[in-house]
């Protein structure tokens, strides 16, 4: 089975902008650069081993979490490259999966020793697998912007309230159903991802465990935090 090469990797991501990607050739400056968990990948000639080493990297209870996207990576994944994009400081995982339309479309995973010196606020708000999955497998794992479709890595994790320039408390509150749970505050609902810059997923220790909030405008939902996920992650995929 044919992978995805550099050409194939580069023109997966010219939509970016005008930022390059380049796959990183086995060598001991590749090894020195990346987690040790990574080199078979970065040094396999075959596809289908670069696939199965990364996948196994991933905890089983986040992949419970999201079961969508745990089937397009079983079904509709391409290939596992170790790469560097332009934009980033650090090598990431980038997997290539085949959207409806015969698109390969890439999410970055990033590097686990990314994740930063300490935990971003709220952190204990996410559930227990996803907590796993960053600090362990992949430090952020997104598509597009480092902020789309998956988990922002955890230092760019903040609250509703620094993301969105201090919006006046009370016009928030207003697309809050106050039926359903009391509105956190702009301070307690971090953002955990967004698609594009809308629409926005987040979580608050002021709701029950293993919920989310999604933003539509103009109303916020509070949802179970495994299908809302799962739902930001298959959106590129058009499934």
């Amino acid at each position: 089975m044919a992978g995805i090469d550099q050409a194939a990797l580069a023109a997966a991501v010219a939509g970016w902008g005008n930022a390059t990607v380049e796959i990183l050739a086995p060598s001991p400056q590749a090894r020195a650069v990346i987690p040790e968990a990574w080199w078979s990948i970065a040094e396999s000639v075959d596809p289908e081993e670069r696939k199965d080493v990364a996948l196994a990297l991933w905890n089983s209870e986040f992949l419970d979490l999201v079961p969508r996207f745990s089937e397009a990576l079983r079904s509709a994944l391409l290939d596992v490259r170790v790469a560097q994009h332009s934009w980033q400081s650090a090598p990431t995982l980038d997997y290539v999966l085949r959207a409806w339309d015969g698109e390969p479309k890439v999410w970055m995973g990033d590097d686990p020793r990314t994740f930063g010196p300490s935990e971003p606020p709220m952190f204990d708000s996410l559930p227990d697998p996803a907590r796993t999955f960053l600090r362990q497998v992949h430090a952020g794992f997104t598509t597009l912007n480092s902020k789309s479709c998956g988990l922002m890595p955890p230092a760019d994790m903040q609250t509703l309230a620094d993301s969105w320039g201090q919006p006046d408390e009370s016009d928030i509150a207003e697309c809050w159903d106050t039926s359903t749970y009391p509105f956190p505050g702009t301070q307690r609902l971090l953002l955990i991802t967004e698609y594009v810059g809308h629409p926005y997923l987040f979580t608050s220790p002021d709701l029950p465990p293993g919920t989310a909030v999604t933003y539509i405008e103009p109303d916020f939902e509070v949802t179970p935090f495994g299908a809302a996920l799962d739902e930001f992650l298959i959106k590129p995929l058009g499934y």
